[in-house]
């Protein structure tokens, strides 16, 4: 498994936070989803055979522009 930190912008309620939760929580290969207004972090673990920039993809698909990956 793998995380992936995803440095986002307009995150900015718990509102967006469900948002982005419920957009990803039912794609394959993600097993834990982390938002954090605070930091505008989005953060996967994912199946190692996942590619991160399908979820990059998504993640600007629901509004919130995604300016930095990071694998942790």
């Amino acid at each position: 498994m793998k995380k992936i930190n995803f440095s986002v912008s307009g995150v900015k309620c718990g509102g967006c936070v469900s948002k982005l939760e419920s957009g990803l929580k039912d794609e394959s290969g993600i097993q834990n989803i982390s938002v954090s207004i605070e930091e505008q972090v989005v953060s996967l673990e994912l199946d190692d055979e996942v590619k991160p920039m399908i979820f990059k993809k998504q993640i600007e698909e629901l509004g919130f522009p995604v300016s930095k990956m990071s694998k942790e």
